[in-house]
């Protein structure tokens, strides 16, 4: 102990005595510690933190789950495994997304996110209510009461905070819902909703939308293995049951709800963390580095060490204890500088990162964040600290004695050390520059898809129709119609349209049969597609080109549909199906099977996502519609309102006055979400956006410090060599060649780094194979742009020194040393 302290003391004083040399390694080790560290601090919350319910580890969702690993759930589903639940603790059911509802009362009405779940959610999650209670078994029952448990924040919001308000009915979705309790502030629903209202599953139900999330909490001493063999024995039960509901791809099982949860994001957020990390490895480079050129300032001082007695080991070992000083003081600056760093991570962060919520109220330095960026700091002591320290451990006592004295040249191993330093941050460089260019490539590309309709001049928002169908089903139809002519009265307002869902926001799907076709064409093409309502102008207002048959009239006959150029392609590839029939809602029965249905049109392709290919899908006016697949829809999502401006009329200019039309028509239609369809467009793509920002700035901060080693290195060799160069030059050397000589050292290391860097980019950009579209991982292109911007900028950094050294003053350079 003694000796680590007199290690410690001494390492103190030297790194005193070098006051510039420290502050520029902390602040360089700093900024990639605190960078890491924010980008671990987003991973612990998103991945690794517990979810904030008790024994969190042994929730699992369980159901249904696709070729794509997506677990889902429909009604039968739900009723099936919880009348049969094998042995879950709590297992209950609950909506994949909210239901977006207006609440009336007050001032004016709000849309406010209600969440369906069945009695046991509360205790699973442990949502315990701070007023009231949560719902009974006869509550969750088909046709039981209309009860409402709300969230704490709606309760402030809205009501104040007012206690009287339990055991009163309040207007949700135009039907009065009595309240029953209200949960504690503490509790963090996933999804986020305001409210929650019965599940009320009907066993009888031949509703096969996948709508549903099951989830259990597992037995004490259970793994998830038996609950995986649960499920494959409940699972053969059900298709023994519902053999028509379960495809040759599909089976059930059991999944932790972190996994579930997070499972999308994982791959993107371990690709910024190894990014990062490579950041973090040049910022160690350049360190290391900085430690070599100061250690030909210290080589007498090792020298004397080692004269005295002091052996390899000792040497090794303080000069160590003070790459770990460094690195120390690095990372505690780092650690100060992370929570910033994580604060603009969440101000960018698109909202559908999940969990991104909780980074508010996870302190960004708990204990695993802290043991991470020390246990960072010290390997980083390590990368940037032991290959100088060896260096310095090998002198030898005559010739470095020599050296020392004379200071005629930089040596030999150090000088190919620093090379091979460089050469390794520049093969870092191309790797993080490679992937930014990939993904800049990709966004590019989505960006010049043709989206299939004209985005420009909309206005988009969202409006709430589940009070009006629980009357009169038939009565949504003349609302959205007479909604969207209302609003079309608005000066600046060139068309508007109501639908169930619009561009890039597609909620639905249907299956369907196509009449006539043999028993195994007929299974091969029976098959769901996307499904929406729209109102009869859709088409026009939207400038959704119709490519045969006709678009939808004002009067539109019943039993009609028209599916787009996807749906032909898929079903009909070889004729036009105009003319022809579909069974909506086959084999569902009543009061879903619409019976035979013509199509009356094909539409162009419209981009749900700009990632993927159109989907098929098919349009029906709402008179068309039942009113069973109306309330189903309606009733959980919030439809979509199109409007199309003048040429020279902002979209947003008629936002207030929209809204004040809706409001004019029905009081329990208030809109939200207003926003131009080219920003809705983009939001589409905020996650990609944020990955490409991310890496860029990676990548980008990756360019510069290998610039600035590149130039360090090649401007302290001129330094070391300012009296060799003096004698080449009083020789009678030519300044281009001493520029060639000089500058050639610097470039080749770079390129050879350049050259190590496109064969790992090669192998390490397949991984960024999910985040890219319209380009290939290994494209020929990027990975030659990349070589000929790197080898620029190597020229470039090697260059500037290089010329100073040409203006050497012959005379002046053989009195240097």
């Amino acid at each position: 102990m003694g000796t680590l302290i007199r290690d410690l003391r001494c390492g103190l004083r030297q790194l005193r005595r070098s006051p510039g040399f420290t502050a520029v390694a902390v602040l360089t080790l700093a900024l990639g510690i605190g960078a890491t560290t924010a980008i671990f601090t987003v991973v612990n919350t998103v991945l690794l933190h517990p979810l904030p319910y008790q024994d969190a580890d042994r929730i699992v969702n369980i159901g249904r789950t696709d070729a794509n690993g997506r677990y889902s759930d429909n009604v039968p589903m739900v009723s099936f495994w919880l009348h049969d639940n094998p042995g879950f603790e709590d297992l209950s059911a609950y909506s994949e997304n909210t239901i977006t509802v207006s609440l009336s009362g007050g001032d004016r009405p709000e849309l406010v996110e209600a969440l369906k779940v069945s009695k046991n959610y509360f205790h699973l999650l442990g949502a315990t209510p701070i007023l009231g209670r949560t719902f009974t078994a006869p509550e969750d029952q088909p046709g039981g009461a209309r009860v409402l448990v709300m969230s704490f924040g709606l309760w402030q919001r809205r009501f104040g905070g007012d206690a009287s308000i339990v055991g009163k009915a309040i207007a949700l979705g135009g039907a009065p819902y009595t309240v029953i309790g209200i949960v504690s502030p503490r509790f963090r629903p996933y999804p986020p909703a305001d409210s929650w209202i019965p599940l009320q599953a009907d066993p009888n139900s031949t509703d096969q939308a996948h709508v549903l999330t099951a989830a259990g909490r597992l037995p004490r001493g259970t793994t998830l293995a038996q609950a995986n063999s649960w499920m494959k024995v409940l699972g053969e039960r059900y298709i023994q049951a519902h053999p028509e509901q379960l495809g040759s791809d599909e089976h059930v099982g059991a999944i932790p709800m972190r996994q579930r949860l997070t499972g999308n994001v994982r791959p993107a957020l371990m690709i910024l963390l190894g990014a990062v990390g490579l950041v973090l490895l040049i910022a160690c480079a350049n360190v290391a580095n900085l430690l070599l050129a100061r250690a030909l300032s210290r080589q007498k001082e090792i020298i004397v060490r080692s004269a005295l007695g002091a052996g390899r080991g000792r040497i090794v070992r303080q000069l160590l204890t003070e790459s770990v000083l460094l690195a120390l003081a690095g990372g505690s600056l780092g650690l100060v500088l992370g929570p910033w760093a994580v604060r603009a991570l969440v101000a960018f962060t698109p909202g559908g990162l999940p969990r991104i919520q909780e980074m508010a109220r996870v302190p960004a330095l708990d204990a695993r964040v802290v043991v991470f960026s020390v246990t960072l700091s010290v390997l980083t002591a390590v990368l940037f600290g032991l290959l100088p320290a060896l260096q310095l451990s090998r002198l030898d006592l005559v010739s470095s004695f020599k050296e020392a004295g004379g200071s005629t040249g930089t040596g030999l191993k150090q000088g190919q050390t620093r090379n091979v330093l460089v050469a390794a941050e520049m093969a870092i460089a191309v790797v993080l520059l490679c992937g930014a260019m990939l993904l800049m490539r990709s966004f590019l590309a989505m960006q010049s898809l043709a989206p299939g309709f004209d985005p420009r001049n909309l206005l988009t928002l969202k409006v709430a129709l589940a009070g009006a169908q629980d009357a009169n089903p038939g009565a949504v139809g003349q609302l959205a119609y007479q909604t969207a002519q209302r609003i079309e009265r608005i000066p600046g307002v060139e068309r508007a349209t109501v639908a169930s869902s619009l561009p890039t926001q597609a909620i639905a799907d249907m299956i369907f049969d196509i009449p006539g076709r043999p028993p195994l064409e007929r299974f091969k093409f029976k098959g769901d597609v996307l499904w929406c309502f729209v109102s009869p102008n859709y088409f026009d207002t939207l400038r959704i080109p119709l490519l045969s048959g006709r678009g939808f009239r004002d009067q539109e006959p019943p039993h009609t549909v028209i599916i787009n150029e996807a749906m032909r392609r898929k079903f009909w590839p070889q004729q036009d199906p105009v003319g022809q029939s579909i069974l909506i809602g086959a084999s569902l029965g009543p009061p879903l099977e619409q019976g035979s249905t013509e199509i009356v049109g094909v539409a162009g392709d419209v981009l749900e996502s700009l990632d993927a290919d159109p989907p098929a899908t098919m349009y029906q006016v709402w008179s068309n519609v039942p009113g069973a697949g109306i309330k189903m829809l309606s009733q959980m999502y919030p439809a979509g309102v199109a409007v199309r401006t003048k040429p020279g009329v902002a979209p947003m200019s008629v936002s207030q006055t929209v809204q004040q039309a809706l409001l004019a028509r029905d009081t329990q239609l208030p809109a939200t979400k207003l926003e131009t369809m080219d920003q809705v467009m983009l939001d589409s793509m905020a996650q990609k956006n944020f990955d490409l920002l991310l890496l860029s700035i990676f990548a980008a901060s990756a360019l510069l410090l290998a610039a600035v080693g590149i130039f360090g290195v090649t401007g302290f060799s001129v330094q070391q060599r300012t009296h060799e160069i003096g004698i080449r030059l009083a020789l009678g050397a030519q300044r281009s060649s001493v520029l060639a000589l000089v500058a050639g050292q610097g470039l080749a290391a770079a390129m050879a780094g350049v050259g190590v860097g496109i064969v790992a980019a090669l192998a390490l950009t397949r991984f960024l194979s999910s985040l890219l579209f319209g380009v290939k991982p290994n494209d020929p292109l990027t990975f030659g742009i990349v070589a000929l911007v790197l080898t620029g900028i190597a020229l470039l950094a090697a260059y500037i020194p290089a010329r100073r050294a040409t203006e050497v003053n012959p005379m002046v350079a053989l009195r240097h040393e």
